[in-house]
């Protein structure tokens, strides 16, 4: 590996060059771009006469047949190659977000334990019921005089493999189950039971449910926080066509946003996220694949069966695959999605008692089931409230991510078809148009939705965190940033970042009032108290206090910029 670019034999960078000019552009814009090609080639010869009628845009497998086929399996082609040129950036890029995605411990909490709950269930008993792990959580319904999770299945289903794993091999060697014990507030009650916790008492986990909490996130949020990471890198090197730009764009969104502290913790929003983008990805990197067609219906229906909500940007995203790819590319989508979609009806039919029937329909503590009693809690968009989860220091998204500040502005750009991509072309500038309605579309839904949310500060939560699925979306507009103002995208995002660490070293469950900057993560990292209500690292477990816990990560990430560097301008 040559240490600077431009140095020893050229061939491999020139390949590594020719594969991201050929995948990185739309398939549709491949097409035109060869027919531009053959137009001076088209009044002598009729297959070029051919090939400049045929219509831009669409899948080249269902216009065109058997021949199509040849054709997909070409852009399938160019798509490998250019995640084989591209590994020198990804691989750093991967492990610089698993490690911090990894790094972070926090304390258990309601919304996490409820995940954990049917996991625990679905391993050690092969039930949906979680009567023997309800007294973790308020986040649960009663049905039948049995507990469930009221939460959306996917989180906790996708961490099966993870905790499956770790409970095998937990009584494969012996060692203590996950347990929690209650510490009642007079030291003399007697009361032991962790169900009948009275107001002051507080329960204490074990180290093995710890464990199994942290494995049960690291097995499936952390794993596709990863996989969310390369497929945004590849759609911002699609959109910039250079891989410094594509780089600083990934890297602020995962590391500099709210997607680290909630890819840090056992959430289904940031995993509802990286499966939203993970489709949108294969809608524009794919072609005619089936594979491709597939596992993008796959991904959309994993997006709902973590977060019932994303059935409205999975619907657009599907119609943006019918209209850009082709009704064979649309149809195997769908089909791609049915297996999430029937496992849904599954446990709700087993859970709840019908396929339509979900967890907020037997809400179990009257104040949450209050506020679900209508319309599940949604009502129309409050502007104030939009106003707050914007730029409140609440609940601010601006507040806490000042780089996705410059979005707003990149989302009004690209929908002006400007700055053009690499390659100002006509057909590129409405490619671009198409997107950043798309991105504007799940943006919009997101912010309208919490805006009528009865809750919407998210309990107890670090920023909007039913915006999080949004993020992605957002953070593809900081593109014309990147190429306008490059300087002041790699500012903000520092300073963004710097925030994100100490957030995320505080655990996301921030009080329901104040700051939860200044107020919660500044006290909580010099917090002495390592236990239940301080905050968790490795760092920390290492011995290192304060905000030094937090050098050993700083440390990976430098090294895996290191590693990358010398090949973002090969």
């Amino acid at each position: 590996m040559s240490a600077r670019p431009g140095t020893g034999d050229p061939r491999p960078a020139q390949a590594g060059a020719e594969a991201r000019d050929a995948a990185t552009r739309d398939p549709a814009e491949r097409d035109a771009s060869a027919r531009d090609r053959g137009r001076d080639e088209a009044g002598r010869r009729a297959a070029g006469d051919a090939a400049a009628a045929r219509p831009a845009g669409g899948d080249s497998e269902a216009q065109n047949g058997g021949g199509g086929r040849d054709e997909a399996g070409r852009h399938g082609a160019d798509l490998r190659a250019l995640v084989k040129a591209e590994a020198p950036v990804l691989l750093p890029l991967a492990v610089a977000v698993l490690a911090a995605t990894s790094y972070f411990s926090g304390p258990p909490a309601w919304n996490q334990n409820s995940r954990l709950a049917l996991t625990r269930a679905l391993v050690e008993q092969g039930t949906t019921i979680i009567d023997d792990y309800h007294a973790t959580t308020g986040d649960k319904s009663r049905r039948d005089g049995h507990f469930y999770s009221d939460k959306a299945p996917g989180a906790s289903l996708l961490a099966v493999p993870a905790y499956a794993l770790y409970y095998g091999a937990s009584r494969l060697v012996g060692a203590e189950a996950p347990d929690v014990r209650l510490v009642p507030l007079d030291p003399r009650d007697p009361n032991r039971d962790p169900a009948a916790r009275r107001p002051g008492d507080r329960l204490a986990y074990n180290q093995a449910y710890r464990t199994a909490l942290y494995v049960s996130r690291v097995g499936s949020v952390g794993v596709f926080a990863v996989l969310g990471a390369v497929a945004l890198y590849l759609l911002a090197l699609r959109r910039l066509g250079d891989r410094a730009g594509a780089l600083l764009l990934t890297a602020a969104y995962a590391l500099a946003t709210p997607a680290l502290i909630y890819g840090s913790a056992f959430y289904g929003h940031q995993l509802c996220a990286d499966l939203l983008l993970l489709g949108f990805a294969g809608i524009l990197l794919g072609h005619g694949e089936k594979y491709m067609a597939f596992g993008t219906g796959m991904c959309l229906g994993l997006a709902v069966l973590c977060e019932y909500p994303a059935a409205v940007p999975v619907a657009l995203l599907w119609l943006f695959a019918l209209l850009r790819r082709g009704p064979r590319f649309a149809a195997v989508a769908a089909l791609g999605g049915a297996p999430a979609a029937v496992a849904l009806a599954v446990y709700h039919t087993v859970a709840f008692g019908g396929p339509l029937k979900t967890g907020y329909d037997f809400v179990y503590l009257a104040e949450f089931a209050e506020g679900m009693r209508v319309n599940y809690g949604i009502h129309a968009p409050d502007p104030a409230v939009l106003l707050e989860l914007l730029f409140g220091a609440y609940r601010g998204l601006f507040y806490l991510a000042p780089v996705l500040l410059l979005a707003p502005w990149g989302l009004a750009c690209e929908l002006r078809g400007w700055p053009p991509g690499p390659e100002s072309r006509s057909q590129e500038t409405w490619s671009v148009r198409q997107i950043a309605c798309v991105c504007l579309g799940v943006v919009g839904f997101y912010l309208a939705l919490n805006a009528g949310y009865y809750m919407w500060d998210g309990g107890a939560a670090i920023g909007p965190r039913h915006c999080v699925p949004m993020l992605p979306f957002l953070a593809l507009a900081l593109a014309p940033a990147i190429r306008v103002v490059p300087r002041a995208v790699v500012g903000l995002a520092l300073i963004s970042g710097a925030f994100t660490l100490l957030l995320a070293a505080a655990a996301p469950e921030a009080p329901q009032f104040g700051d939860p900057l200044w107020g919660h993560a500044w006290p909580r990292i010099w917090a002495t108290d390592t236990g239940y209500a301080g905050p968790a690292n490795l760092g920390r477990m290492l011995g290192l206090p304060g905000p030094l816990s937090l050098v050993p990560l700083l440390l990976v990430l430098a090294w895996c910029y290191a590693q990358a560097r010398p090949h973002l301008r090969a």
